[in-house]
């Protein structure tokens, strides 16, 4: 692999402040020990930035586990930094060193948008707020599990029998649809705010067909409990009558509560963890959930 580029906001950054003569003897902040490349799919035709980081040292038997973290460009960086320093202490932190997969869409966005609905999605939106450039969620599967996944496995020390896939917003609804449609892929889930409303009911009966029966896999949901209101830091925003009426019709909370019920009926409650975590918002509830999620990968 290629060597280590520096973190999307460092390089923004670096931009920004390029032409300034105050910077001009400062280097780029990277990511210790992470490595990236472009990958071009053979599955849909696509090209990804693929960026992987393992723990230093020798790797326990079978390997490290690996979380597949999505939108990478925003939270490859983070989930590196907690691992580095939650598993220097798992005794306290309840983490082991661990394996970071960031899987990203080609260039410098942190949320590339149009991309996004092209892979985290199997169909038009049901609000048909959104009904075009989407439906690439199966092959965008298959890129992850039958050719990312084995082609790290035989090049890095990774355990197959560890590995967790981590999504939020509307790629925590992506990894509920591949849950469904290949629960056998990760051992554990992350769904952290999945977007339930963009085809609530298409989901629900996919995961209806797929879960009962199913061992030995584990799901962690997660919402922050202002997702179904408006914090109060943003109510002198514009645009806040708009975002209230989003939000009454969206039902982040109560979706997500109502379907990780449902599943705790198939699958058991010692195999589902659903938290709705106070004082948090849509935006904010991704780190505190990080940890919780490493937490069961250490397991």
């Amino acid at each position: 692999m290629s060597a280590a580029r520096p973190p999307e906001g460092a390089r923004r950054r670096s931009t920004e402040r390029g032409a300034s003569s105050e910077f001009a003897d400062w280097s780029a902040v990277e990511v210790a020990g992470a490595r990236t490349r472009r990958w071009p799919a053979q599955t849909n035709g696509q090209t990804y930035r693929i960026s992987v980081w393992v723990p230093p040292g020798t790797p326990p038997p079978g390997g490290f586990p690996a979380v597949y973290v999505l939108d990478a460009n925003a939270l490859f960086g983070t989930f590196v930094e907690l691992v580095r320093r939650s598993s220097r202490r798992p005794d306290a932190t309840g983490i082991v060193p661990a394996a970071v997969v960031g899987i990203a869409h080609d260039g410098d966005e942190l949320f590339a948008e149009a991309q996004r609905r092209r892979d985290f999605t199997a169909g038009p939106s049901a609000d048909g707020s959104v009904v075009s450039g989407v439906g690439g969620a199966s092959s965008f599967q298959s890129f992850i599990a039958d050719e990312l996944m084995p082609a790290l496995r035989a090049e890095l020390p990774l355990d197959a029998a560890r590995q967790t896939l981590f999504g939020h917003s509307l790629a925590g609804h992506f990894v509920l649809q591949a849950l469904a449609a290949r629960p056998q892929v990760f051992r554990t889930w992350a769904a952290v705010s999945p977007s339930v409303w963009w085809d609530e009911a298409g989901l629900r009966a996919a995961l209806a067909a797929a879960l009962p029966c199913q061992p030995g896999l584990r799901v962690f949901m997660a919402v922050g409990a202002w997702e179904d209101e408006v914090p109060p830091w943003q109510r002198q925003h514009p645009g806040y009558e708009q975002l209230v009426a989003r939000r009454a019709q969206r039902r982040m909370v109560g979706s997500a509560q109502a379907l990780a019920e449902q599943m705790t009926g198939w699958l058991g409650a010692e195999r589902l963890a659903f938290r709705v975590f106070p004082d948090e918002d849509h935006a904010s509830v991704v780190m505190v959930a990080a940890q919780r999620v490493l937490r069961l990968c250490s397991t």
